[in-house]
């Protein structure tokens, strides 16, 4: 009987994590959409280099807030409640963004939609702490922060083929159908929590992002964040269209050659999370701070090279050395904090991360339009940030041990 319930146990552990593995496919495929999509949007609104900017950020505006929103909401409610919630608001926002009519409208629709999925991060973190082990969430963790990639690669395909055969206005609804479809599955897998915090849990939780915002990690960790998301959100909204104007490739190239770099890095970033298992807490400040001094020197490589194939390989090597910071991030609030502080951690260091994701495209686009087109200014931008998140890097102080990973989160580091 012992033996029958443990088996049990392990395959709904397997089905929770497919379940939440596909959610994180759809969610990426439905942000990286609009970096190619903008293309012939702004083709038939007429928009310019800064416009444009503005579009692919306006998402991310009010995912970041919402990460601080959705920490506290999965922290008090529970994972199930919040992250169904989540995909279906962000479904009904993707099939509505195919409807829009203007700049403005577009703009609108985006930054709901950031509403809609801003909270499913920091849900996912409560998921995985509420269902699995700390010795096995280093590793879970990674294999959901390596679906960024493979919903990268799922959505540059899609969306390229979509708009080929179709146009862009019907890839939106085609997505938010495949949206509803994965939180039907949320609602059969996930267990409710038993119960809703009371007033004076919520009066704990304040008091919780207090001594969190006390805690250098918490800030050096969003730093390293910001910065090196600034890079690679700068790269996904802007290269396909970089592809377009300055090597003169095609929609459905560039759906192939973005697929490229995304498929290493789903693979990547599951190996670095075998590493932090496997090497323990020392390992974060290496990790991070290598990962992004890579960053800066393939984007350096990618910037100069007239060769095709070589700008692939180097874009492939650069998002390949981000996965050691993306990977070594999020496994920080699930190594070194306990289980009631997870969702607020995570939605914490992921706002400095999410904020880049609106301040990166909207600054490319200004520099796109100041340098007259030319990506330069933008790309040495980008090289800037990542070097930056390098010197935080090396000054951060993380445990020597990974013994008690909740008392060692708390401790002054």
């Amino acid at each position: 009987m012992e033996t029958s319930t443990l088996s049990t146990k392990n395959w709904r552990k397997v089905a929770l994590i497919a379940v939440i593995f596909i959610a994180w496919v759809v969610a990426y495929a439905d942000r990286i959409v609009i970096s190619t999509a903008v293309i012939p949007i702004a083709h038939e609104f007429g928009l310019n280099d800064q416009e444009r900017g503005y579009v692919l950020g306006a998402f991310y505006f009010t995912y970041a807030f919402m990460q601080l929103g959705g920490g506290w909401l999965a922290d008090r409610y529970g994972a199930k409640r919040v992250l169904t919630a989540c995909i279906v608001m962000w479904s009904i926002f993707t099939a509505l963004t195919g409807m829009s009519w203007s700049f403005a409208s577009l703009v609108v629709i985006r930054l709901l939609f950031g509403i809609g999925e801003g909270g499913f991060a920091p849900a996912n973190a409560v998921a995985i702490a509420e269902n699995f082990e700390k010795q096995e969430r280093g590793r879970v963790q990674s294999l959901m922060s390596s679906t960024v990639f493979l919903g990268n690669a799922a959505g540059s395909i899609f969306v390229a083929a979509v708009i080929a055969a179709y146009g862009w206005r019907w890839t939106f609804p085609a997505l938010g159908v495949c949206g509803v479809m994965v939180a039907a599955l949320f609602v059969f897998m996930l267990k409710p929590r038993a119960h809703v915090r009371s007033k004076s849990g919520t009066a704990r939780n304040r008091q919780q992002y207090l001594e969190l915002l006390r805690n250098p990690m918490t800030w050096r960790v969003g730093l390293i964040w910001f910065c090196s998301s600034t890079l690679f959100l700068g790269l996904q909204s802007w290269m396909p269209s970089y592809l377009l104007k300055v090597k003169g490739i095609d929609i459905q190239h560039i759906g192939i050659a973005s697929m490229i770099p995304y498929i290493a890095a789903f693979f990547g970033t599951n190996a670095v999370g075998h590493v932090i298992d496997k090497a323990g807490a020392q390992r974060s400040k290496p990790l991070m701070a290598c990962g992004a001094l890579l960053c800066a020197l393939f984007l350096i490589l990618m910037m100069t090279t007239s060769s095709l194939p070589l700008l692939v390989l180097y874009w492939t090597l650069c998002i390949c050395a981000f996965t050691m910071v993306y990977a070594t991030v999020f496994t920080v609030p699930l190594k070194y904090f306990p289980n009631e502080k997870v969702g607020s951690a995570t939605g914490l260091i992921n706002f400095g991360g999410q904020m880049a994701g609106f301040t990166a495209p909207v600054v490319m686009g200004h520099l796109i339009g100041a340098f007259n087109g030319s990506y330069v200014g933008a790309f040495s931008y980008l090289v800037l940030s990542a070097a930056i998140a390098c010197v935080i890097a090396c000054t951060l102080k993380t445990p020597t041990t990974n013994h008690d990973p909740a008392h060692v989160a708390l401790a002054n580091p």
